[in-house]
């Protein structure tokens, strides 16, 4: 019984680290597999890392800035109607599971630390950066 009990108690005061190492870990592997699928799904599109294209530029600090994490889930996963930003998730036609549209939406998160400023965002590579 007190081998249970000191047990509990080391468990106890170890538990936080663990699930913090773990998220991190988490974040990481989204980040990876974010990239390789904002590769082959919305590069075409928003440029390479986000920098620009036919649709708007993600990499940039006023864009980051102004968007939650939910908010970005939730433009990947139905898209933007009257736009070609098609819907991604499952869940609305598109061909990405939830915890894709998740990891899509961890690497464009990614780059706020080092987003520059474009103001004109919104316009794609027509934007003065």
């Amino acid at each position: 019984m007190v081998v249970l009990i000191v047990g509990f108690a080391v468990y106890r005061v170890r538990e936080p680290s663990l699930r913090r190492d773990a998220a991190a870990s988490q974040q990481i592997d989204y980040r990876r597999i974010g990239r390789t699928l904002f590769s082959a799904s919305c590069a075409q599109c928003h440029g390479t890392d986000g920098t620009g294209g036919s649709a708007p530029t993600l990499n940039s600090k006023e864009f980051l800035k102004g968007a939650t994490d939910d908010q970005i889930h939730a433009l990947v996963a139905g898209g933007v109607s009257g736009t070609d930003m098609p819907a991604w998730s499952l869940d609305y036609g598109g061909t990405m599971t939830d915890e894709q549209v998740r990891q899509i939406g961890a690497y464009i998160r990614s780059w706020e630390a080092k987003a520059p400023s474009i103001p004109g965002w919104r316009e794609g590579a027509n934007a003065a950066g």
